[in-house]
């Protein structure tokens, strides 16, 4: 194969059964988004350089950075939330605040290609700005479980605060360095284990004193309740314990008493220590629970220091992040994937070009009526016709031939139970509106 017909590492092609799949998937994520009071956003995939560099630390060599054709210093959007932080600098006076905003576009990484890691991959993200509440915390985690649960996914949403992970370092007794390199090893947690991380705060010098308040506090574990009174008493004697312990409090009983989370949703989880370098607040992830290894298929947390207007004042944010990718390969191993062939919902079989005509105008009316249609191109056997209907998955044929013609009627096949009915030309738009809504509702 030469080098034009060949697809470049860390990239991918998507042919139509995998375009009708996952937008059936984004149109859900959407929706939801909207229905949370979400609007959309777009920004270019290219920004200054500047702006991108120096904001994702040692990932800074994955950014795709070159010199366009007008000498300037330019990159590829690494992520959907620098891009956020530049729309409120620039438009911060014109917006509305609350600024609830989503976005759902590709982003570039230099990264090396691997299973399920690609250079060129889509991020759904929504993000709350100027808002410090308890309510945008709840919002944000409610709006996960309705993600999932539009899905189809068995998830569990785990939580944690930066403020509680600040109290382990303070207790532990450490400087901010040090305190850097824990969290970090913590974070490793859910891959290797209490064992694990012990051995590995060892081979990193850390006291004995400290590998046993760690151990202790990753051992925690019970009912939500359970746990953060465990946490309390690990952990109170820290000055940063109570903001964050009070905040876990107020989201877990929000939710609980609220009725919308079973104990299979939303669980307070002391090992979650992402996003180290930017979240102050709330942090969670949200795991499969049918693939629990597969690991967060969506994951956000508060980061009140990252935006900040034109003047150079932080604003208070929250935001998810959702991977299209990752996500679609966790569906696809428990077979969720939405198997989707066609947008069409009538093909119009074709019984000689002298009836091109009255095809095209039967077309337009279904069409008219909301209906997506498609007329056979060429007048072959009937049989083939059919079976080109049948492997694109059509729900409904229509056939109009020369009999059909003399009488005024139209046969419709129902492609999935077999049976056909005629109908008079002047009902075929309300018969198959009525097919396809009965469809829809089952």
């Amino acid at each position: 194969m030469s080098k034009n017909g060949k697809l470049l590492s860390g990239f991918q092609d998507f042919l139509p059964s995998s375009m009708l799949a996952r937008n059936a998937v984004i149109e859900k994520v959407k929706k939801v988004y909207e229905r949370f009071g979400f609007l959309p956003q777009e920004t270019p995939c290219l920004e200054y350089a500047s702006l991108l560099l120096g904001k994702y630390g040692d990932n800074q060599k994955l950014v795709y950075e070159f010199k366009d054709k007008g000498d300037r210093q330019v990159a590829m959007r690494y992520d959907l939330t620098v891009p956020l932080g530049r729309i409120i600098e620039m438009y911060g006076n014109s917006l509305i605040y609350p600024y609830r905003r989503y976005q759902v576009g590709m982003v570039w990484r230099a990264d090396k290609p691997g299973k399920g890691r690609y250079r060129e991959f889509m991020q759904m993200d929504a993000d709350i700005v100027g808002d410090d509440s308890l309510l945008a915390d709840v919002e944000m985690l409610l709006m996960v479980m309705d993600i999932m649960r539009g899905l189809n996914i068995r998830a569990t949403v785990r939580i944690n605060s930066r403020q509680i992970l600040d109290s382990l370092v303070e207790i532990c007794g450490l400087q901010l360095s040090e305190g850097a390199n824990l969290l970090r090893v913590i974070d490793k947690f859910d891959k290797v284990g209490a064992i694990g991380v012990k051995n590995e705060l060892r081979n990193l010098s850390f006291s004995e004193e400290v590998v046993a308040i760690v151990e202790k506090y990753l051992l925690i574990d019970g009912s939500n309740s359970e746990i953060l009174a465990s946490l309390k008493l690990l952990l109170e004697a820290s000055a940063s314990f109570e903001a964050g312990y009070n905040r876990l409090i107020g989201i877990v009983n929000t939710i609980e008493k609220a009725g919308v989370a079973n104990k299979d949703c939303l669980k307070v989880d002391p090992a979650i220590a992402r996003g180290l370098d930017y979240y102050t607040g709330l942090i969670f992830e949200t795991t499969f629970l049918d693939d629990p290894e597969f690991g967060s298929v969506c994951s956000g947390g508060r980061y009140d220091r990252l935006i900040k207007f034109s003047s150079g004042e932080p604003t208070p944010a929250i935001g998810i992040s959702i991977g299209l990718d990752r996500l679609f390969a966790a569906m696809e191993s428990v077979n969720l994937i939405p198997e989707i062939k066609t947008t069409t919902q009538v093909f119009i079989i074709n019984f000689g070009d002298v009836y091109l005509a009255r095809y095209m105008g039967m077309a337009k009316e279904l069409r008219d009526s909301g209906m997506t249609v498609e007329v056979s191109a060429k007048p072959v056997k009937i049989a083939k016709q059919m079976k080109q209907a049948s492997l694109k998955g059509v729900p409904f044929v229509v056939l109009v031939g020369e009999d059909e013609i003399a009488v005024n009627q139209a046969v419709i096949k129902n492609m999935k139970t077999g049976e056909q009915k005629s109908v008079s030309t002047e009902s075929l738009v309300v018969y198959l509106c009525g097919q396809l809504n009965s469809e829809n509702d089952i």
